[in-house]
């Protein structure tokens, strides 16, 4: 595709109608840049997939005009897929100094080879690449170091907000949002890529403060062993918790290992003192006066938390009189994982609470008001949401448009959008897929082996094997199997009847055809899907293996 070089070009390729996955380029002048480069998780129609990637096709096909990756923060669903498609990158990576912490750790614990160059944003400047003037906006988040960036070209600007709430982390000793967007507010600004996540939610977001009070309430009342799992890059969660760990004289300790990075680079960073936190390998058996922050939230299969939910965790066990506490939100698709984790803690007589009855989470994003008052402060020509579903997406939208912003464009993925100081409007589309990393490669969601996956879950499987001779004659009865249909004795007749048809059909085919192995490949699986059709109401995956003996 073409683009004319004097154009302002914003196109999403992740993050746009969907929660994670985030990278958004912008075009100016033939040169290009890249707004984060996240991941998303699976939910449970995703069989076999760890991980899910945006498409990186049209990226490598910028080459060398690709002239910067910018991070607006250190969330996996916006830098976590520069792991995977680091070989692929050519260019410079710019984040802030705990971002790229964290970066060059996730990089060195996966082995990761890398050739670009790491550039920590400067504080208070501005960067000047090829024609993109990025003046940088510091943000509230649930992490440290979360940044919005103001994109400057001759040919309009945006503002790309990244994660953002107004209501400070007091912990991390940031400024409030709102007193950093004045320095942009008398600016001309020609769009808003606004974060759409709590759009649908009245009020303002609170402060993590509310959370800090919230859980010292519940602890300070607590006698046995305290665990509160959290998300592992939420440093201002963590500060909170030894901050209530030091007033009632107890000891922490860190579990899990992205957990254990975090806090490293929040150490390395100067944003954790090196407290002494408690090595559970070396002290194990009185937990009663320890609180423990674990991994594992979401329910993660491999978690600390789910090992300990099965006590069989090497150094941490639970019972009554303990209490768990999920200081964290649900991500949608998570819920059953994590409701059944819940219940194996119940069911040992372990206290459970969560966010749906007690203040011990708030969000890292703008909830409506929060939105209406930055659209009127910063009073741009339209808005272009992302960072949601669609409903989110339409949410955001509406309350633009109550703000007077009549120019609102809701994107799709690949959607190819035109800014100018005076218009936004789509223009074109680019390819797009969904990736995931899979047995060492990265290959389309939509690969027919995840296909098959799904098909032989609900349809099971059933392979053959024949042999024949030279002349197209077999030389042993069919051998046939099957797994996830049945053991049943009515089973093992219609394998037998399978075998009978097929000794038929090749004994009875045209000579010539016997030695079109398509041919019998595909004749074969018809007899098969027809009679477990018949007997067991599947279609299942059908594997044909056809041996020659010369």
């Amino acid at each position: 595709m073409q683009f004319d070089k004097k154009e302002f070009i914003f196109i999403p390729i992740g993050g746009s109608e969907e929660i994670g996955m985030n990278a958004n380029l912008y075009h100016y002048n033939d040169n290009w840049i890249l707004i984060d480069l996240g991941i998303s998780f699976p939910d449970e129609t995703n069989l076999g997939v760890d991980v899910i990637l945006p498409d990186f096709e049209f990226v490598k096909s910028l080459k060398n005009k690709l002239v910067g990756i910018f991070l607006t923060h250190a969330h996996e669903d916006h830098y976590g897929a520069i792991s995977y498609y680091a070989n692929e990158i050519n260019c410079p990576v710019w984040g802030t100094e705990f971002t790229l912490a964290l970066l060059k750790r996730k990089l060195r614990e996966n082995g990761t080879k890398f050739n670009f160059e790491m550039k920590t944003i400067p504080k208070n400047k501005n960067v000047k690449i090829k024609d993109f003037d990025i003046e940088v906006v510091k943000a509230s988040h649930s992490i440290p170091q979360p940044l919005s960036f103001f994109i400057q070209t001759q040919a309009g600007n945006i503002f790309h907000t990244g994660d953002w709430k107004s209501e400070s982390s007091k912990n991390l000793n940031e400024g409030d949002f709102f007193n950093s967007l004045k320095k942009i507010s008398k600016k001309n600004i020609s769009s808003i890529v606004s974060d759409s996540t709590n759009a649908l939610v009245e009020g303002i977001t609170p402060s993590e403060d509310f959370a800090y009070h919230g859980l010292m309430k519940i602890i300070k009342k607590r006698k046995g062993c305290v665990l509160i799992t959290c998300f592992s890059s939420n440093i201002s969660r963590v500060k909170s918790i030894i901050a209530i760990a030091q007033k009632l004289n107890k000891k922490i300790s860190i579990v899990g290992r992205s957990l254990n990075r975090s806090v490293e680079a929040a150490i390395e960073t100067g944003l954790i003192n090196n407290s002494n936190f408690l090595d559970l390998n070396k002290n194990k058996d009185n937990l009663s006066n320890v609180i423990i922050i674990c991994t594992g939230s979401q329910g993660e299969p491999t978690s600390a938390l789910t090992r300990i939910s099965q006590g069989k965790h090497n150094n941490i066990s639970l019972g009554a009189g303990d209490t768990v506490i999920f200081s964290s939100r649900k991500i949608p698709g998570n819920e059953n994982a994590i409701l059944k984790l819940e219940n194996r803690f119940i069911e040992r007589g372990i206290e459970v609470l969560n966010d749906e009855e007690h203040d011990v989470h708030v969000s890292g994003h703008p909830s409506k008001h929060e939105l209406i008052e930055m659209y009127n402060l910063l009073s741009p020509k339209s808005v272009i949401p992302v960072h949601g579903n669609s409903k989110q997406l339409r949410a955001n939208a509406s309350i633009a448009k109550s703000c007077q912003i009549e120019n609102v464009i809701i994107p799709k993925n690949g959607n190819v959008i035109s800014i100018s100081s005076k218009n936004v409007k789509s223009i074109n589309n680019i390819n797009t897929d969904v990736k995931t990393f899979d047995n060492g490669n990265i290959i389309s969601l939509n690969d027919e082996r995840f296909v098959v996956r799904k098909h032989a879950l609900w349809n099971g499987l059933v392979s053959i094997s024949i042999v024949l001779n030279e002349y197209g004659e077999m030389l042993t009865v069919p051998k046939l199997s099957q797994n996830g249909i049945s053991d049943s004795i009515k089973m093992r007749n219609t394998l037998l009847e399978i075998s009978l048809q097929i000794e038929d059909f090749i004994e009875n085919t045209d000579k010539a055809k016997v030695f079109d192995d398509d041919y019998l490949d595909s004749e074969i699986k018809k007899i098969i899907r027809k009679e477990m059709k018949s007997s067991f109401h599947v279609r299942p995956v059908t594997n044909v293996h056809i041996n020659r003996i010369q």
